[in-house]
């Protein structure tokens, strides 16, 4: 199954978070750090381990080298687990050694984007290991400046990722088609500027059925549809235009996702993969 309905997003670079990192360095140590500046003297040296306090994946230890880097700190960073791995309690994911104040300075930070990261792709994970018929897709649902590394995390917990933005492909919903005047001439309007570029079109209820499935989409999704409509809908579309993907999305909850299981490969948009999030408890303990 393609877990992506353009280009996934299947690797990060320094590029994708300098700014990021350069950010919270600014908020965090806008002129020094009193507690570690006032402590410890600039040459003294330590190691810490990078160690999972629950059970989850591992996502953005790429972050680490570019936050040393923009710190100037002298520490090297060792990784022991990448991106993907499986975590349990107690798992050491990498190791950091240098000066006591650079390791410091870091941390939290350092803590912020790993923890948050790893949230997202364990929440992926357990999503999609749970429903491996479904494509398990994440949304546009994120913090402003986060989105692809927010992707990147959906991916590398097993989830699907649906458009990175507004530019990847079309999608139409109710505003759009409303203006438009109808779906087969918002559809055949955005098909003709774009060629070449996918289209997805909402619709609201199984009254539109018939007018998406003469439009010819890419995608057809299914928003908010009780589970009686979504069964109706799925079972036409399958005998009338196979061709078409399906999506599902609006208020999935775990018992919706039990019930779409029954159709293999439908996609499910989930904004709560990115957008209720809970840190992964993840420490960075000083020996």
């Amino acid at each position: 199954m393609n877990r992506g309905y353009t280009s996934p997003v299947t690797e990060i670079s320094e590029k994708d978070f300098e700014t990021l990192v350069q950010i919270a360095l600014d908020e965090d140590i806008p002129a020094g750090d009193i507690t570690t500046d006032t402590l410890f003297k600039d040459d003294e040296t330590c190691s810490a381990v990078l160690l999972a306090k629950e059970e989850g994946i591992l996502c953005g230890i790429a972050v680490i080298p570019c936050l040393i880097h923009k710190t100037k700190a002298n520490v090297t960073w060792t990784h022991i687990l990448s991106d993907g791995d499986s975590l349990s309690k107690g798992t050491v994911i990498g190791e950091l050694k240098g000066t006591l104040a650079g390791i410091l300075k870091m941390e939290r930070i350092l803590l912020n984007f790993i923890q948050y990261l790893s949230g997202i792709a364990t929440n992926a994970n357990r999503v999609a290991k749970q429903f491996p018929n479904l494509l398990i897709l994440d949304t546009r649902k994120t913090l402003p400046g986060y989105r692809k590394l927010a992707k990147y995390a959906v991916y590398t917990g097993g989830g699907a990722n649906h458009r990175l933005n507004l530019s990847e492909m079309a999608m139409l919903k109710d505003n759009h088609i409303a203006k438009a005047g109808s779906i087969q001439i918002a559809v055949q309007m955005v098909r003709e500027k774009n060629p070449g570029k996918k289209i997805e079109l909402e619709i609201d209820g199984i009254f539109q059925l018939d007018d998406a499935i003469k439009a010819k989409p890419d995608i057809i999704l299914l928003d908010n549809f009780s589970d009686e409509d979504t069964e109706k809908a799925i079972c036409l579309l399958k005998e009338k235009a196979p061709e078409i993907r399906i999506e599902c999305s609006g208020g999935i909850t775990p018992e919706k996702l039990n019930f779409l299981s029954k159709f293999d490969g439908i996609g499910v948009s989930m904004g709560y993969l990115t957008h209720t999030v809970k840190f992964l408890d993840i420490s960075l303990d000083i020996k």
